[in-house]
């Protein structure tokens, strides 16, 4: 990327929920891959605003899919595998929400 001064943090900025006919800003990875198909390695990531974290969360989590949510500015390189009817550890450094 050409550098304009802003850095990662300038990246950020700007970045919407990934929620249909949402606009709101993001503060949250969503990091997820479709065990069926990927390794531990493959990581896929949607953003989401503080409204809808829960129910992108809830819907990928609902497909027995890998899913772990971050703060936007942590991304996550490898998700756990999963056992099928097993839940996946939690490793979230989520922040308390206002």
């Amino acid at each position: 990327m050409i550098g304009f001064g802003g850095g990662f943090d300038a990246e950020l900025e700007g970045q919407t929920c990934s929620r249909a006919s949402c606009s709101n800003p993001a503060g949250w990875n969503i990091n997820w891959r479709n065990p069926r198909i990927h390794g531990p390695e493959r990581v896929k990531i949607w953003l989401a605003c503080d409204e809808h974290r829960d129910y992108l969360h809830d819907y990928l989590e609902a497909r027995d899919f890998p899913v772990v949510v971050t703060p936007l500015d942590e991304p996550l390189d490898r998700l756990p595998d999963v056992t099928p009817g097993v839940a996946p550890p939690v490793i979230a450094t989520e922040t308390a929400l206002p």
